[in-house]
């Protein structure tokens, strides 16, 4: 668990300066916006913020990751081979990987401005002060010795991540997430739209839910439903083609990583709770 913890606190600071930066560039787009007489409403914000929150921070967690691990393994070493050391040397090195990483998505993308709080020194401000958390952040993590519900932790989050973007395309887009699915939305009758929304949109939150209750409680129960419910999916899914003849879709694969995943969780903490009533 030792090694362990200082990939995971890579992957956990970078996840946490991604919440603190994507809001930045969604909001200086929005003062933009509304700048130049565009119709800039609460739920359009709401929905601008998370979608880029999902969908951009993905891409920018992945240069985060890679920023971060450069800049902590130098800090690492200044801190091991002379005086200097400690959470601020932490906080600097993340403040400076994202100010290069920031330089470098400009320059690698021809010029082009991929966040919109780049554009200003306003904004460039705040992204290397979240750099600045985000090292402090992991140098909190580090300093204190993880089990291994850390990383279930973790995994729980990240599980729930990519589930909050099939719970946004349900309840901000359900037309565009509907045809994700096969369905001609419009060619539907009112009464299977109404089905179909409330079906799907109820199915992504819930598991969202159990997955987020699963992290805060480690109560393994919350992973094994989530898990249950995508693993019946895919084995119904499969029914369906082969029994009834309905089309060959290949989602079942997807169903069946998303169930497998969260009921892995459920059963590590389930023997490792077990072990410890032993």
């Amino acid at each position: 668990m030792r090694i362990a913890k200082y990939p995971f606190a890579v992957l956990s600071a970078a996840l946490f300066t991604v919440m603190l930066m994507t809001p930045i560039s969604s909001l200086s787009n929005l003062i933009w916006l509304a700048s130049v007489d565009m119709p800039v409403g609460l739920i359009s914000s709401l929905e601008v913020i998370l979608f880029d929150f999902q969908r951009l921070g993905i891409a920018l967690f992945g240069v985060i990751i890679i920023g971060f691990t450069v800049a902590f393994t130098i800090a690492g070493l200044i801190s091991k081979y002379s005086s200097l050391g400690g959470k601020y040397l932490y906080a600097v090195a993340g403040s400076v990987a994202i100010g290069m990483a920031l330089i470098l998505m400009v320059e690698l993308l021809f010029q082009t401005q991929l966040l919109g709080g780049n554009r200003t020194l306003i904004g460039k401000v705040l992204h290397w002060g979240a750099g600045f958390l985000g090292g402090y952040f992991y140098f909190k993590l580090i300093s204190e010795e993880k089990n291994y519900t850390f990383i279930i932790r973790f995994l729980g989050i990240f599980y729930a991540y990519f589930l909050l973007g099939l719970v946004l395309n349900w309840v901000f887009t359900p037309i565009i997430a509907a045809s994700d699915f096969g369905f001609v939305f419009s060619e539907l009758t009112s009464e299977a739209q109404n089905a179909l929304l409330r079906d799907f949109t109820s199915f992504f939150v819930a598991t969202f839910l159990f997955s987020i209750f699963g992290v805060i409680t480690l109560n393994p129960v919350w992973f094994f439903s989530a898990g249950l419910i995508y693993i019946g999916a895919g084995i119904f899914n499969l029914i369906a083609i082969y029994a009834h003849g309905t089309g060959f879709n290949q989602i079942f694969v997807g169903e069946f990583i998303l169930g497998s995943w969260p009921i892995a969780l459920g059963l590590v903490l389930y023997f490792k709770q077990k072990k410890t009533l032993d």
